[in-house]
């Protein structure tokens, strides 16, 4: 009994060893197989992805950019609308020059911040001190004082300066004069 499964189990042996021979051979008479076939592809394919993977990125990065400049144009022209404040007009002011042989008349408008109502409405109640300070900066000039535009923009700060000193709640931002006569 010993020699019968001895030589069952040889046999067993054998038959495992032709069978993996037969399926050797059956993978020979095939070929290569489907992956070793792509191999040579695979080269070409990673060239091919990894470029398709660059312009999808550049195209993003394009397409960001240009979000984001036209974002950057909206932004600047809300700021400019916002840096505009409102004007504040004085009634006209005609005074004799210092040496008393001349006369200005001008006409005067303050830039203030247009979300500052309390300032606003400050400037409003504040008008006869405001215009008091102002006929005293300016009957204190001479004609060769104010004469030039180096001379005007000196007298521009000294009106907001008074001005200013005058104001609790917050500060002009700019002087202008919408009418300027001397004779």
């Amino acid at each position: 009994m010993a020699e019968e499964k001895a030589v069952a189990q040889r046999k067993e042996a054998s038959q495992a060893s032709q069978e993996q021979e037969e399926v050797q051979k059956a993978k020979k008479e095939k070929g290569p197989g489907l992956l070793s076939k792509i191999g040579f592809l695979r080269i070409p394919i990673l060239f091919i992805v990894v470029a398709v993977l660059a312009a999808g990125t550049a195209l993003v990065v394009t397409k960001v950019a240009q979000g984001s400049a036209v974002t950057k144009k909206g932004d600047a022209k809300a700021q400019k609308k916002d840096q505009l404040g409102k004007f504040i007009t004085l009634d006209p002011f005609t005074v004799n020059l210092a040496g008393g042989q001349n006369y200005l008349q001008t006409a005067i408008a303050f830039e203030i911040d247009s979300k500052n109502t309390e300032l606003e409405n400050e400037l409003n109640d504040r008008k006869p001190q405001i215009s008091d300070a102002i006929i005293t900066i300016l009957s204190s000039k001479s004609m060769g004082d104010i004469s030039s535009n180096q001379g005007r923009e000196k007298l521009k700060a000294e009106i907001k300066k008074a001005v200013d000193s005058l104001l609790s709640y917050g500060k002009i931002e700019r002087v202008y004069f919408t009418t300027f006569i001397m004779q």
